[in-house]
């Protein structure tokens, strides 16, 4: 009897799994307040496309979140050639939702005139640190490596939770002024797969919490990240 007990619980747990919805938003809010991120190891110009609030936040999470970054979030933009040093992300969650679940942290080339193509680099592993209850929204930076970029880039993450339900939800700006919000879909879901404007999912998105720290450098220089870090100390 235990036995049967334990693979009815099993089933049903299951089944539950498969019956949640793969996406999830936390709700429209106009009363969302933002969090910075404290002290951080972030040197250079900082750029973003939203308007510094947020109405709304966007997950993927079951069979939506398929490594290895289908279910990620991204956002577009264009400061020419330089050093992306940093990527922002503006998030929230729900009581009981994140317990230090981890995300990959990406940098895309592209995502303004054309979806975003060629993974630039990759952070994988980040526990972020400043994860508030909605709506309240918390502001994290995360340290790359110094990636080359030579025109339009897209940072954003996957989160590590395939399978499960998300940890946490990235913060869209509605009604802002605009940018290049992306999303990668995964495949077998009901929708169409790859790249795509989170609209297609959620709404009217002008912009996603995503942006990045970069110290801008021309295609003839040849300074190191190093010695461009040295500036700012």
């Amino acid at each position: 009897m235990k036995r049967l007990a334990a693979i009815l619980l099993a089933l049903a747990l299951s089944s539950a799994a498969w019956a949640a919805s793969n996406h999830a938003s936390l709700g429209y809010s106009q009363d969302g307040t933002v969090i910075g991120p404290g002290p951080d190891n972030c040197w250079g110009e900082e750029e973003h496309n939203h308007d510094g609030t947020f109405e709304n936040g966007y997950a993927w999470q079951y069979a939506g979140t398929v490594p290895p970054y289908g279910g990620a979030f991204g956002e577009g933009m264009d400061f020419g050639y330089g050093f992306v040093g940093c990527v922002k992300l503006w998030v929230s969650t729900l009581p009981g939702y994140f317990y230090g679940q981890t995300c990959d942290v990406y940098v895309w080339e592209g995502g303004v005139t054309r979806a975003p193509g060629t993974v630039l680099g990759m952070v994988p592993g980040n526990v972020l640190s400043n994860v508030p209850v909605w709506p309240t929204v918390g502001e994290n930076d995360v340290v790359v490596p110094g990636y080359v970029v030579q025109g339009e880039v897209t940072v954003g993450y996957w989160g590590n939770w395939p399978g499960a339900s998300c940890a946490y939800f990235i913060g869209a700006d509605l009604d802002g002024y605009g940018g290049y919000p992306w999303t990668y879909i995964a495949p077998g879901i009901g929708y169409p797969t790859g790249w795509n404007d989170p609209s297609v999912i959620w709404g009217l998105t002008q912009s996603l919490g995503l942006g990045l720290v970069y110290v801008w450098n021309s295609p003839v220089e040849s300074q190191s990240w190093g010695s461009i870090k040295s500036m700012f100390n």
